[in-house]
């Protein structure tokens, strides 16, 4: 988990970093155009729909031990080369390289942890691995605050500096994470084989699947023509554009309060501190009580709330104190995650369903740079509009996805019970030893978890 966290924070400041070296002086270097701003931030997303899901199935089929340290290392040179744009063109360029690159490591991340850990132990490792993205929000504006005092150093200007050291010191950490990093629980060095046999155990009679299976073109197959798949996706759509748009965005909306600069970057820092707080603590009370779709709900009803005071108050405390609970947004992306990949069964299925998804959602990220508009300054209504739409959305096809469960649980249960008789019980209830084969989460013994 600490290597996850390390690399997933790297990700999110590399990307992100943009919205602070904007207001830190390479909007005015680069002589942009809002135009041409806003199109960088959405081009990282085209490469990033274009190889997440490929990328997670080349991931199953080699060894996530080498292949995520490997993009690690690739992005963390790309980003470090935003150092030597010098117009509008090179910046848009290698921000799609930049998605392209980095497109594989967060499916695959997702994909890995969820082979080490049970369903009902995901929901707190999912969560202390997205809770990482509050701290960039809070800790990137900082860190990017402070590195521009090398303003001028070498002949560099401070927005530079931004890219070479937050892009070397990925790559370095990717460097690192090849050494430490291990694929599977079964070729753990570090743990020994009485804890390798419960791990593995464990996962067996949770999930009756093996993260070792050998590729299955069948269960590749079945993610794509799983309706549930498409579903997902338009959920993962909805709760990233808010996401992706107000991390992007966040120093330039707060100029709407008045403040400029350095001074904006660090007051959009604050936040993102009760966002880092509430998604542990989601993550905690959801693997204590099962309960995802209701974490789910009440993070996208108080984000929801706190959008429509933003649109209907002036007071600018007001405003401010609303954008603590907008960082509500980040406790449904992390109990997305868990939900998913506990109801996905078959390595190779979720592998493949898990990419696919990923990458649906972060077409949400190709519209997300246009959702704060500077034309829209200083209040950005129809911003936090759009944003409340897609939370509408998102709200009414979590519910769709949560019924689906619950009705597929019942009749299961129903059936098992019928064949057995009530005496017996439903003999296929309990998954323990059971092989689920290239059917996964569609075998009759499969419960989804709600």
């Amino acid at each position: 988990m600490p290597v996850a966290v390390l690399l997933y924070l790297a990700s999110y400041i590399d990307r992100a970093n943009i919205g602070n070296a904007k207001v830190l002086g390479m909007y005015k270097a680069l002589g942009l155009t809002d135009q041409q701003y806003t199109t960088a931030l959405s081009v990282f997303f085209v490469g990033y729909v274009v190889f997440e899901t490929p990328s997670n199935i080349i991931l199953k089929k080699t060894s996530p031990r080498f292949y995520i340290p490997a993009l690690t290392v690739i992005w963390g040179i790309i980003c470090a080369l935003f150092s030597v744009v010098n117009s509008s063109s090179g910046l848009i360029a290698i921000r799609f390289f930049l998605g392209f690159a980095e497109a594989g490591f967060l499916p695959g991340i997702v994909y890995w942890i969820g082979c080490w850990y049970p369903r009902q132990m995901q929901g707190r490792r999912y969560a202390v691995l997205y809770s990482s993205v509050s701290l960039t929000g809070a800790f990137g504006g900082l860190l990017a605050t402070a590195i521009h005092t090398l303003d001028g150093a070498h002949g560099i200007a401070g927005w530079k500096w931004i890219y070479i050291v937050e892009g070397c010191t990925t790559a370095g950490l990717g460097l690192v994470a090849a050494l430490i990093m291990v694929s599977y629980p079964d070729t753990a060095h570090f743990l020994t084989d009485r804890q390798r046999q419960i791990i593995l155990l464990t996962n067996e009679a949770d999930r009756a699947l093996k993260a070792t299976e050998t590729f299955s073109r069948p269960q590749i197959v079945s993610a794509f023509t799983d309706w549930r798949t498409y579903l997902w996706g338009l959920v993962f759509i909805t709760t990233y554009i808010p996401v992706y748009s107000v991390i992007l965005s966040l120093p330039t909306v707060v100029t709407g309060l008045g403040y400029k600069g350095t001074t904006a970057t660090l007051m959009a820092c604050p936040p993102y501190g009760l966002g880092f707080i509430a998604v542990l603590a989601a993550g905690w009370t959801a693997d204590k009580y099962g309960n995802w779709f209701w974490h789910y709900t009440v993070g996208i009803s108080v984000t929801m709330v706190a959008l429509i005071v933003l649109m209907a108050v002036e007071n600018l405390v007001v405003r401010y104190v609303m954008f603590f609970f907008i960082m509500f947004m980040f406790v449904p992306i992390s109990i997305m995650w868990a939900w998913l990949s506990s109801n996905v069964a078959g390595s190779n299925k979720r592998a493949a369903a898990t990419g696919f998804i990923f990458s649906m959602g972060n077409i949400g990220g190709t519209v997300s740079g246009q959702i704060y508009r500077a034309a829209w300054a200083p209040r950005y209504v129809q911003g936090h509009a759009i944003n409340l739409a897609c939370y509408v959305i998102a709200l009414v096809a979590g519910t769709a996805l949560w019924w689906s469960y619950k009705r597929d649980n019942a009749l299961r249960d129903a059936k098992a019970a019928a064949e057995v008789g009530a005496e017996g019980g439903p003999k296929e209830a309990n998954m323990l030893g059971e092989d689920l084969g290239d059917l996964g989460d569609r075998h009759p013994s499969f419960r989804y978890y709600l």
